[in-house]
């Protein structure tokens, strides 16, 4: 049941593709009155409703002006999500969620951090909606002696897509695409289960089997608390598979993200199982975010946020791009690194 207040909340997405479109039909099965503001179609004509989500279709002219007291999405490019928040915030809106990552680099980010309204600005971050994700934390959170994680998305980027070239996508532009900015959901969920990280290494390849300019693969290092974590990120695996597997003396757990499933193997062999079936729908999931996005507020507890699947605060947000930009630097610190589709074991 939907905990969204009495009156009818108004959203505005900035951004008509695939994923502007998702969130637009998502606020609306949560009652939303929902409006889309494409970048590229600038005049729409009036009265407008998007055949894809029942959206209205607003227009430049209507579109600032409708951005006041409005929940906005800033569902663009990611070169433009600053800016785009920024100028929500600055025509009123209530809140702001920003698709991730929030900016190419932490930099970048600078001056939405300083923007006065910083604190009604969330950033998207679906995985922790999952109920399977917050089982796990819950399962983590009982680990006395902490002990080792890894980490892994990986899969086949000209799978993501399959109606469009993935040469001409953001994913393979070296200025905001890559496996870093693309898959930063990873980062963001194990500092949530794991604590602040101490970045210790890093390897990005740009060789391998894609044309592209930006990283196909990264695999990362850090400590964080009383666990030690890699990570494995990567755009060149069939099929695909992501989770995480926690090695403790308290046990195993792991996560599969694809078949929605926790298990949790004891240090006596015993294992369990759960899975959780609302997770296979990504409708779900990111409608579980926006219930929680807009009946809460960035600068709410913690606990309270984690526990209802709420978006990262702008703060968290920038912390996992700024751990990607460590990894670069300690990337180019390294050799160059080319990836040898003959020999690679996906770990």
């Amino acid at each position: 049941m939907s905990s969204l207040p009495t009156s009818t909340p108004r959203v505005v997405v900035r951004g008509s593709g695939s994923i502007g479109q998702r969130h637009a039909r998502v606020f609306r099965q949560e009652g939303a009155d929902v409006s889309l503001w494409p970048v590229r179609d600038r005049n729409p004509a009036p009265d407008a409703v998007d055949e894809a989500t029942g959206a209205h279709l607003l227009g430049d002219a209507a579109g600032p002006e409708s951005l006041r007291d409005a929940f906005v999405v800033v569902a663009t490019d990611t070169a433009r999500h600053v800016a785009d928040a920024i100028e929500a915030l600055d025509a009123g809106a209530e809140k702001v969620l920003v698709e991730k990552p929030v900016a190419p680099t932490a930099d970048d980010a600078r001056a939405l951090l300083e923007h006065p309204r910083h604190t009604s600005v969330w950033v998207a971050a679906p995985l922790r909606a999952h109920e399977a994700f917050r089982h796990l934390r819950r399962l983590v959170g009982r680990l006395d002696r902490g002990g080792s994680a890894h980490v892994w998305s990986q899969s086949w980027l000209p799978d993501w897509r399959p109606d469009r070239d993935y040469r001409e996508s953001y994913s393979a532009r070296a200025d905001e695409g890559g496996v870093l900015r693309d898959l930063v959901h990873e980062i963001d969920y194990a500092t949530v289960l794991f604590g602040e990280p101490a970045l210790l290494g890093a390897s990005l390849a740009t060789g391998g089997p894609l044309e592209m300019a930006a990283e196909q693969a990264a695999t990362l290092l850090w400590t964080a608390g009383s666990f030690d974590v890699t990570t494995r990120l990567d755009y060149i695996t069939r099929p695909a598979t992501r989770g995480v597997v926690v090695h403790s003396p308290d046990g195993i757990l792991e996560w599969d993200v694809a078949r929605a499933t926790v298990r949790h193997t004891t240090p006596d062999g015993d294992v369990t199982e759960q899975v959780f079936e609302h997770d296979l729908d990504r409708d779900i999931v990111m409608g579980t975010q926006a219930r929680a996005a807009m009946t809460l507020r960035p600068t709410g507890p913690a606990d309270e946020r984690v526990a209802r699947g709420a978006p990262a605060t702008l703060a968290e947000g920038i912390a996992a791009v700024r751990l990607c930009d460590e990894a670069r630097v300690a990337a180019d610190a390294r050799s160059s690194t080319t990836i040898r589709t003959d020999t690679e074991d996906g770990t």
